[in-house]
């Protein structure tokens, strides 16, 4: 009969030799010198036996057993924050509150917890033509407003009705970050509806809620709806406000425009083209661009849907 002590004697549960710790027959040996075990030796029948403690639940669990104590995903803390997941508005610390969070993954087995959606399945857009998933219409040379009203976003006509729309990102402005903004900002301030003493930090390029109140005090003193959207008639009479300042060369180089009275006197904050028309008798207006912002002002910029961060000085 082979000795139950051995190695490759019978297994019961966990029993263990002097070399070997045998947990059953489909695991693997453990040696004794493993600090995850330790011994208890006792004599028994004139052979020397073992109890043996397991500290390690991973090995219990492994061999079919279970430790007890497996806590369940809603009582751990994931990001460490001393709140368990299920009392924690942000579980996985990812500074977005999971109620508004397109992807939570707590048990980290690349699904989303609550949809079972992949990462990428739970973040594509379902917006048409959104293929950098943001929430918009892709700008294209076709379309190019994106999901904005409007034909033209650089400003390359002579007139500003046809320029995308502009309003605030909290009613879904595509371009509220612009250098469109800054244009609309600066005619705001300059006609005296913008707020402080220097146009250049108040015409940042952020429409947030001071440009659109600006504006929408614009929108009252001409007569528009104050909804503080810069629709086809907003940008028209922001651009009728607009004069020459300095004319430029025809065909060679552009008008300063900008603002003859007022907190913005006699700064250039636009630059617009002419040509000769085809007769030479007359002049044709173009499209326009941007001044940067004192002291330099002599430089241009797209007036655009394009970023205005470090743009202007």
């Amino acid at each position: 009969m082979p000795d139950e002590d051995a190695p490759g004697g019978p297994s019961h549960g966990i029993v263990a030799s002097e070399k070997y710790l045998t947990l059953n027959e489909s695991c693997n040996l453990l040696p004794l010198e493993s600090d995850m075990v330790k011994m208890i030796s006792r004599v028994g029948r004139g052979t020397r036996r073992c109890l043996v403690i397991a500290g390690m639940a991973s090995v219990l669990t492994a061999c079919g057993g279970s430790s007890g104590d497996t806590v369940p995903l809603g009582d751990q803390d994931f990001d460490n924050d001393d709140i368990i997941n299920s009392l924690d508005p942000d579980a996985d610390g990812d500074l977005i509150l999971d109620s508004e969070d397109n992807f939570v993954d707590l048990d980290l087995d690349g699904f989303d917890d609550r949809t079972g959606e992949t990462e990428a399945e739970a973040n594509a857009s379902d917006v048409p033509g959104d293929e950098d998933n943001d929430g918009f219409t892709d700008v294209s040379e076709t379309n190019q407003c994106g999901s904005e009203n409007g034909t033209d976003n650089n400003s390359s006509t002579a007139t500003w009705d046809d320029n995308c729309v502009i309003k605030r990102s909290t009613v879904n402005g595509q371009f509220a970050d612009s250098l469109y903004s800054v244009g609309v900002q600066r005619v705001a301030f300059c006609t005296g509806f913008g707020t402080g003493d220097d146009y250049t930090a108040f015409a940042d390029g952020e429409y947030g809620p001071g440009s659109e109140a600006a504006v929408q005090a614009f929108q009252r003193a001409e007569g528009l709806t104050d909804d503080g959207i810069v629709g086809p008639q907003t940008w028209a009479r922001l651009q009728a406000r607009v004069e020459v300042l300095t004319p430029g060369v025809v065909d060679s180089t552009p008008d300063a425009m900008g603002f003859s009275t007022g907190a913005c006197a006699g700064i250039p904050m636009f630059y617009q083209f002419t040509t000769a028309s085809g007769d030479g008798l007359s002049l044709v207006r173009g499209g326009w661009e941007l001044a940067k912002n004192q002291p330099n002002a002599d430089q241009r910029l797209p007036f655009s849907i394009g970023s205005p961060f470090n743009q202007l000085d």
